[in-house]
């Protein structure tokens, strides 16, 4: 499974950036099906519930940071996928919060993938010296605008870039049908020319409310248009709409804050003309075709317009009404806009579409591999599940495999011991028994998440041996030991069938008889418990003479079956501190419990200063 973490303004039930959201999320689990690969799409939210449900994917809320932090650490690539997350002209402290996020990926080893962003406006030398630094770590990087292209590009970004656009021009409008239903509620008389007007708050609002008024009420009343305001953030653009509304003389339609991108893009379809001054209301526009005109409050009003060969009808800060309205006329009959709108969004769509094979390619080179060699021991990057499905496919095969489960203390001998690690890596499988194996394998490649005990593989392949009637030979312990476990095993597990045992405690002039006995009984299975290195040292030795199926090295395992001794509660277990009771319960073992602070150190000096 492939971990994503895509980055954004969301949850705020902006339009514009739930657009770009429902596009990745779409692409990404269009993919998912394509390349029949499993990906874990996690979002960071301010609203993670209301996320979770509306695109059924993780979330975590983007205000908490240590949820943020776990949330970066397991994931494969990191996807900044807002819409302009990169600026500071609504406050340093957005800014320093992206870089943040694209410096914490960097620095636990993940892709970095900038996704169709619009960069800037970044004032002061400090912000811009800080930005230049932090973007040059990502892996990958597409703009959505020739103006954030060149901008980085002077700050000589030594990196690919890319000129995509915006993710929004690739989502699709609902269905027919349901933009009937939808505008039946409003009763819109579409014979007329219909205006869409999309307005936000800003600043410097000076008589802007007034204008806008008047700009409506004069395409209701002079000119016989219909005028529908179109909020795209909800209850802040309501707000808005309501304070024009409440000055005109005329009524105009206004639609619903509670529209999905979808049904907004639909309803698009039927306008004849849009004044915005939200970005995505333009893009909306350009997108279904429809012609438009922009208000500008930001420079990313100016580089979209700037796409199509436009200018901004106006800006917040120097608003003629009288510009507006004829800007209005020229491009309602102006008869070669439509054309070359039409025309340059089939430009933008295939641009659009090219971030996302861009994507596509980053995440075909996220290789899982199939093992990491932890301080030269060969560790199998499975999970539980996965372990023992591998374990009932080997009692399939026609030749012996062997199943060893490398901890801590193993390791840390086969520092000492070649020929120990010799025989540890020669296993068809070794599965990480331990919390500080999984602890060690993020240094070491790749991330582990749960540890695999040989006690509990056994237990877990158990039903299965009894369903397929496989046979089982316990070996090891002291004697009494194994023949106590068959018995509390079959309590367990009734109809398994369990042909035979024999204690571990046997010379090497008795091994040939031991032999002999395992193969006599027709074991598929074979459970070996000598205690760490003994076993597998036996193992290694005599596989090639018997004639099972599954060799394992379950360590103590017998020991806990016959109740000789006690396994740590689950909640040890749970929280990896098994080690911890066993020092409690038995504390003759503290010698041997040293492995664990020193594997630490071994671990940490390697990754700092190399070598193995």
């Amino acid at each position: 499974m492939k971990n994503i973490v895509i980055s954004g303004y969301y949850g705020q039930l902006n339009t514009g950036d739930e657009a770009i959201l429902r596009v990745l999320v779409d692409k990404l689990k269009e993919y998912e099906r394509e390349s029949n690969s499993s990906l874990n799409i996690v979002v960071l939210s301010s609203r993670p519930e209301l996320t979770s449900k509306i695109y059924n994917v993780e979330s975590v809320n983007r205000k908490k940071i240590p949820s943020v932090i776990k949330a970066i650490k397991r994931c494969d690539i990191f996807i900044s996928g807002g819409g302009s997350l990169f600026q500071n002209e609504t406050s340093n402290r957005s800014l320093y919060y992206y870089l943040f996020q694209i410096f914490l990926a960097k620095l636990f080893g993940k892709k970095v993938f900038i996704f169709s962003q619009g960069i800037g406006p970044i004032k002061r030398w400090y912000n811009i010296f800080l930005f230049k630094h932090v973007i040059k770590l990502a892996d990958y990087i597409t703009v959505r605008d020739y103006d954030s292209f060149d901008f980085l590009h002077k700050l000589k970004i030594n990196k690919k870039i890319e000129l995509s656009a915006d993710p929004a021009f690739l989502l699709n409008p609902c269905c027919e049908q349901k933009i009937q239903k939808l505008l039946e509620e409003y009763k819109i008389d579409f014979s007329k020319k219909t205006i869409g007007i999309v307005v936000r708050k800003w600043k410097k609002e000076k008589d802007m409310t007034d204008k806008i008024a008047k700009i409506a009420d004069i395409l209701i009343e002079s000119e016989g248009y219909n005028v529908v305001f179109i909020p795209f953030q909800g209850k802040w653009d309501i707000i808005k709409i309501n304070e024009i509304v409440s000055k005109m003389k005329n009524k105009p339609y206004v639609l619903s804050e509670k529209l999905s991108p979808h049904e907004l893009l639909g309803i698009f379809k039927k306008l004849d003309l849009v004044v915005g001054m939200r970005l995505h209301a333009l893009v909306f526009a350009a997108k279904m075709g429809v012609r438009f005109i922009g208000i500008s409050y930001d420079p990313k009003i100016d580089s979209f317009l700037k796409i199509y060969g436009f200018k901004p009808a106006g800006y917040v800060d120097s608003f003629d009404e009288n510009n507006v309205l004829i800007s209005i006329q020229y491009m309602l009959y102006d008869g070669k806009v439509t054309k070359k709108i039409d025309e340059i969004t089939k430009n933008m769509t295939q641009k659009a579409e090219k971030a996302f094979e861009i994507l596509r390619e980053a995440l075909n080179n996220i290789k899982k591999k199939d093992s990491i060699n932890i301080l030269g021991v060969r560790i199998d990057c499975v999970n539980f599940k996965k372990a023992k499905e591998k374990c009932l496919e080997f009692l399939n095969s026609s030749s012996p495999h062997v199943v060893f489960t490398p901890n801590v203390e193993m390791i840390m001998l086969a520092q000492k011991d070649e020929k120990f690690k010799k025989i540890l890596n020669s296993s068809d499988l070794n599965v990480p028994d331990g919390i500080g194996v999984v602890w060690a394998s993020k240094y070491f490649g790749e991330k582990l998440y749960e540890r695999v005990t040989g006690f509990d593989l056994m237990m877990a392949l158990m039903p299965e041996l009894e369903r397929q009637q496989k046979r089982v030979f316990l070996l090891g312990a002291k004697p009494s030991v194994a023949e106590k476990a068959k018995e509390n095993l079959l309590k367990i597990f009734k109809n398994l069938s369990i042909c035979g045992t024999h204690h571990g405690y046997f010379s090497q002039e008795e091994n040939e008889k031991v032999i002999e006995l395992i193969n006599s009984s027709k074991a598929d299975v074979v459970f070996v418990a000598m205690g760490m290195k003994r076993q597998e040292e036996w193992i290694y030795k005599n596989k090639k003479k018997l004639n099972c199926k599954l060799i394992m090295g379950v360590g103590g395992s017998l020991d806990v079956l016959s109740g000789e001794v006690k396994r740590a509660p689950k909640i040890f277990q749970k929280l990896g501190l098994e080690w911890f009771y066993r020092l409690i319960t038995q504390p003759w073992r503290f010698k041997r419990m040293l492995a664990l602070p020193k594997f630490i150190f071994v671990v940490l000096k390697t990754k700092l200063f190399g070598g193995r």
